[in-house]
């Protein structure tokens, strides 16, 4: 029995859960099931089964058909839930593979629902993102994409071009003085056309594409200002090492903490001063790619010192733009905590080692990650998306050019590629092998 085109995964999490679920979907799904179970199985039901295991019962499962092409994948297709027991799952999986079924490949089941028309490429790519969203923001709008909202605002944008193309070739069989100017009038409004919804779209794509990515904080400063302090009062643990010797910290080491609905990025950094050290040296170097790299910087200062010059200096020196100034440590210097506007940033006063004003420095953080949030109407967008419009655009000025010297088989060209890069958005004709392997191994085993 060939089992090449049958694939089988694991779809849930790995670990111990009520639940746990596994996924068959191909030709040889009907035989698996009728081998298994001793009978065939009423499509879109759910069947209570027994699954043996050297002919003694291994569990009680629900057993779920969905008969093509009703299904995800757009093939015949099987669920088989168990208990959620990792050993459970995996011995499950290995009597199914290989005779009836080989392990699916990252992406697969929903690379099968895309060859097989279930799906176009932007609800194929929103698949993943809603599973890996970082943000309630971000998870709507890739539900946005998965229902086909973005695809919708690109399959009008095909249609217009399809209008213009078809405008254009019936017009370059005729000489140039025998054109009606009113055709060149309807060009002109095409062109005009395209690229106001192009540059809508890339809007739309580029808030898009920030929603998913987590915001990087950096927590800086000069050693033992209480940065390490600061990450454990955060995370309410004691993950970084806390001392009271200056340099402890030597490394840069990320952590990610959930705030509200958002998933927020802190990295905890080796102090900032001249030092002989040569580890030391080697921390402060890797503090000042981690604030390169930073959307935002938590610049850390002791409360009792104040900001002073020399903090000035190092902000200077290290280049350091986008920051909020935290006063620690205020349960020494007998000050109340609170947080205070100034200029471009925020001054925020707490006391990580007593957990005092922690909600203002949150709140901090949180009006930040908003400020990049849009509508609700954002699609989420990845930078394959973003570069096919941009090339759009720059062809369509190419276009407007011919257009003014009325080169139409020029024009005919460049509106033909602007055709290619938006129908390569959604997958229609244009996608290359290598371009699929590349987005559908991004994707989870078992989706």
């Amino acid at each position: 029995m060939k089992s090449n085109n049958t694939i089988a995964a694991i779809s849930t999490a790995y670990g111990f859960s009520g639940i746990g679920v596994i996924r068959i979907s191909g030709e040889n799904v009907k035989k698996l099931i009728k081998e298994f179970f001793k009978e065939t199985l009423k499509p879109r039901y759910a069947h209570v089964k027994k699954i043996y295991h050297q002919k003694k019962i291994l569990d009680e499962v629900i057993v779920i058909y969905f008969k093509k092409p009703n299904s995800y994948t757009g093939e015949d297709m099987c669920e088989i839930h168990s208990h959620g027991n990792p050993v459970i799952l995996e011995t499950i999986l290995d009597i199914i593979t290989p005779k009836y079924a080989r392990q699916a490949k990252p992406g697969e089941f929903t690379e099968r629902s895309f060859l097989n028309d279930k799906i176009d490429l932007i609800q194929a790519e929103a698949v993943s993102d809603l599973i890996s969203s970082s943000n309630i923001e971000a998870a709507k709008s890739a539900a946005n994409s998965l229902q086909g909202e973005f695809s919708k605002q690109i399959h009008f944008l095909q249609d217009i071009i399809l209008e213009f193309r078809s405008k254009i070739e019936s017009s370059i069989d005729f000489p140039e003085d025998e054109i009606p100017n009113y055709d060149k009038k309807i060009f002109v409004n095409y062109i005009l056309k395209l690229e106001k919804n192009l540059k809508c779209i890339l809007d739309v794509a580029t808030s898009g594409s920030i929603l998913n990515q987590k915001i990087r904080y950096v927590i800086a400063g000069k050693p033992n200002a209480g940065k390490s302090s600061l990450i454990n009062c955060i995370l309410n643990t004691e993950s970084s090492i806390v001392s009271s010797i200056p340099g402890t910290t030597r490394d840069s080491i990320d952590y990610e903490v959930k705030i509200d609905n958002f998933i927020i990025s802190i990295t905890d950094t080796a102090g900032l001063r001249l030092t002989g050290n040569v580890i030391e040296k080697k921390g402060i170097e890797r503090t000042k790619k981690a604030l390169s790299a930073a959307n935002r910087i938590l610049y850390i200062v002791d409360a009792k010192k104040g900001f002073t010059k020399s903090d000035k200096n190092l902000i200077q020196k290290y280049n350091i733009k986008n920051y909020d100034i935290i006063y620690n440590k205020i349960d020494l210097v007998s000050i109340k905590a609170h947080r205070k506007k100034t200029n471009n940033h925020y001054e925020i006063y707490l006391s990580a080692i007593k957990r005092s004003g922690l909600s203002g420095l949150k709140k901090t953080i949180l009006n930040h990650y908003k400020n990049t949030s849009l509508s609700e109407n954002v699609m989420l967008a990845r930078k394959r998306h973003i570069e096919c419009i941009e090339k759009s655009l720059e062809h369509i000025a190419t276009a407007k050019k011919h257009l003014q010297n009325y080169h139409l088989e020029f024009l005919a060209e460049e509106i033909r590629i602007v055709h290619k890069y938006v129908s390569s958005v959604t997958g229609d004709d244009t996608i290359t092998e290598k371009t699929l392997e590349k987005i559908f191994s991004d994707f989870c085993i078992g989706k």
